[in-house]
């Protein structure tokens, strides 16, 4: 199994960690594991802060369904092209710069936000704010890069699941914030909501310059600068053989460090079969996870008739799942692993894949009380955070040289699920909403028989010997 609290951290012969310290914040593997989760949470309080409080935000801009479903899409579609265009940046100018500039960048239209007078100016600055969504994969990127392929699945899981947690704060800390500016500080409904989205947008700012400033792109230090001890052997006269010069120590630096593919490399990766599957399968799961948390505030709300802050507290379950959900597909697919090589990891995202489905689907026959409704959707949101896990515990094996490409790949795969489920919540919007998630679970269920079709390194989850 992964250690958790190595002490003192092991590190491989390529530098990278073999285990984890989650106690520990030294550069440059735990400080980039922190950082990298710290940013991606922070990325998503600023990215879903409007979701809950949608229900003020219709109020005040007097916005339909349709409206409320254009902004949701809006919000998770230019990130589809921010994500394609963030992974060969982070191959060629490393991931601490463009997580620092995604989240200073993005922290302008959230800031904005309250500005907005209508629907129209709604959906136009959502779709900026989606800049942050991007974030995800400098986060996956930066702990590929700092560990280990015997832990790397746990870490992407770790990070990336502590920083989807950020939709569960989110839901809890806008609703309190607001009722602070609205009850305590006397503030209208109007003003109150444009105000709070305020705070999301310094907290991107500030941790967003601290990436900058804190941290190392790989165990070599900066990616554009790579430094390592180089080590000069003296010279015997019966081992000339032996000796090491610089310039062969710096010969061997530039093998080491990582490729930096570009357009030809990118369209490599889109072409293969495997990169196809993988989008599909995490639009199955982060594509349904950037769904939920647009609807389920206001579905809580309407349907159960509850506040708006004891809907996003409800919501909020969905989010903080993530604190061990998604790092539970990646121990998962780690341990499979281990035990059965890559067809474990295979096997496992099968298994994954399909319970969230089931649990979708289930969903929409016990919303006629409220205790039931929560169980299941605490029970469909461990499969679909954990499947986020045991996805990215797969990329990293797709292809190694062009792993950036791919994480922004499948990142993408992600969004456009989440573009497409939104566009089912607005098929099935108001009444019919519990339809929309059974529609989900169909979806989900088919896709996840998917995983018997990848092949990585040269292995499929069931296999057929010929003759």
């Amino acid at each position: 199994m992964v250690r958790l609290f190595a002490n003192p951290l092991p590190i491989a012969e390529n530098q990278k960690a073999s285990a984890i310290n989650l106690i520990k914040g030294a550069r440059p593997h735990m400080r980039a594991f922190h950082f990298s989760w710290l940013s991606f949470l922070t990325a998503f309080t600023g990215w879903f802060a409007i979701a809950p409080l949608m229900t003020s935000i219709r109020k005040d801009l007097k916005l339909t369904p349709d409206q409320i479903a254009d902004s949701n899409i809006s919000s998770v579609s230019s990130t589809i092209i921010f994500r394609i265009v963030v992974g060969p940046l982070c191959d060629r100018i490393g991931p601490r710069r463009v997580m620092s500039v995604l989240l200073m960048v993005g922290a302008i239209p959230v800031g904005l936000s309250g500005l907005v007078q209508s629907a129209e100016g709604l959906i136009a600055v959502r779709f900026f704010v989606g800049i942050l969504g991007a974030t995800f994969v400098p986060c996956q990127f930066w702990t590929t890069h700092m560990f280990d392929s015997k832990v790397v699945g746990s870490a992407n899981a770790l990070v990336g699941g502590w920083g989807n947690m950020g939709a569960g704060i989110t839901y809890v800390l806008m609703p309190l914030i607001f009722e602070g500016f609205n009850q305590s500080a006397g503030l209208s409904e109007s003003l109150s909501w444009r105000v709070t989205l305020i705070v999301p947008a310094v907290l991107c700012f500030i941790v967003g310059l601290c990436d900058f400033l804190f941290t190392d792109d790989c165990p070599k230090g900066d990616w554009l600068h790579p430094t390592v001890p180089l080590e000069v052997h003296k010279a015997s006269a019966e081992k000339k053989d032996d000796v090491t010069t610089i310039e062969d120590s710096e010969k061997q630096v530039h093998r080491d460090t990582p490729p930096r593919p570009g357009a030809k490399q990118f369209f490599m990766a889109l072409k293969n079969p495997n990169v196809i599957i993988l989008m599909f399968m995490y639009a199955c799961a982060f594509g349904v996870e950037l769904a939920v948390d647009n609807v389920l505030a206001v579905f809580f709300h309407d349907h159960f008739n509850i506040s708006q802050k004891n809907a996003g507290l409800i919501g909020s379950l969905f989010g903080l799942m993530n604190l061990f959900s998604r790092a539970t597909g990646g121990f998962l697919s780690d341990f499979a692993n281990e035990k059965f090589g890559i067809r474990g990891r295979l096997l496992i995202q099968f298994v994954i894949l399909f319970m969230e489905g089931l649990f979708l689907f289930i969903f929409r026959f016990t919303l006629r009380n409220l205790g039931e409704a929560i169980v299941i959707l605490i029970l469909f949101s461990y499969f679909t955070q954990a499947c986020c896990g045991t996805s990215f515990g797969i990329v990293p094996f797709v292809d190694p040289a062009i792993v950036g490409a791919i994480s922004g790949l499948v990142g993408a795969g992600g969004n456009m699920g989440g573009v497409a489920f939104n566009a089912v919540f607005k098929l099935y919007s108001s009444e019919a909403t519990p339809t929309g998630f059974m529609v989900l679970g169909i979806v989900v269920m088919v896709v996840s028989f998917s995983s018997f079709f990848l092949k990585i390194e040269g292995r499929r989850l069931v296999e057929f010997k010929r003759g």
